[in-house]
């Protein structure tokens, strides 16, 4: 599985990527919306794919500043 998460570029791209791909075919199959509310949930699944990602820089900077102090 390491392989795939990899050759996608990450743990967190490939599920954002598993995701949208699942909405999409969720969306196109279901008569129940339209474009817009397609459009927002792709936005939340990338807006929730970017924070992660910001986290992740951010408490390694962190962690990596705390122990240069030590």
């Amino acid at each position: 599985m390491e392989n795939i998460y990899a050759w996608f570029g990450g743990r967190k791209l490939f599920f954002g990527l598993l995701l949208f791909v699942i909405s999409t075919l969720l969306f196109l199959t279901s008569d129940k919306t339209d474009f817009d509310g397609w459009s927002t949930l792709v936005m939340w699944i990338f807006g929730i794919y970017a924070v992660g990602n910001v986290g992740e820089h951010l408490s390694d900077g962190m962690k990596s500043s705390l122990k240069a102090k030590k």
